[in-house]
């Protein structure tokens, strides 16, 4: 088995949605940082408060450029996931990497969602369930990504189905030594 990497149309998406961030965040978020400078330096007639405001403003906004051109393809080639017959792994991360590996025994359920930003991009999420916590296999294609549920509900069906044969037996063998 090998790593499969998420659909391709996830990049388009992620620099989507950080244009979003960029209009609806950071873009205010730069101007009240320009309008706080020019009343301070309204207040006391220094301009180095202005420049600050400049600097403030413009690397806000150069942070989030950075997260709308460079990320995403990084990001990217940072995504894979792998289905084997015994478990799933998932490895992400730019900065902070992880790899969780997830035993088929484990999963209680499997589900797809599909988020707003999702949508337009016939894009879905896979979310894995265990006792412990939810993983999540993002930016698959919505046919890939209900196949895949598919797949894990059977897998996880036959271990049930396994585990409650194992159940029985052991039951059936205690019962009759008795």
């Amino acid at each position: 088995m090998e790593f499969q990497r998420v659909d391709k149309k996830a990049k388009t998406k992620w620099r989507f949605s950080r244009t979003v961030a960029l209009v609806l965040v950071a873009l205010p978020l730069a101007a009240l940082a320009l309008f706080a400078c020019y009343s301070i330096a309204a207040d006391d007639g220094s301009e180095g408060a202005i420049v600050v405001g400049w600097i403030v403003a413009a690397l806000i906004v150069l942070f989030q450029l950075l997260q709308i051109l460079i990320y995403p393809p990084i990001e990217y080639i940072q995504w894979a996931y792998m289905i084997a017959p015994d478990r799933i792994e998932i490895k992400k991360g730019i900065f902070y990497r992880t790899h969780t590996v997830i035993p088929i025994s484990r999963i209680q359920h499997v589900a797809v969602t599909q988020g707003v930003l999702q949508r337009p991009f016939k894009l879905s999420t896979v979310q894995i369930h265990t006792a412990g916590s939810v993983m999540e296999i993002q930016e698959l294609s919505t046919e890939v990504a209900e196949e895949i549920c598919s797949r894990l509900q059977k897998r996880v069906n036959v271990k049930v189905e396994q585990k409650n044969t194992a159940e029985a037996q052991a039951n059936s063998d205690a019962g009759s030594e008795v």
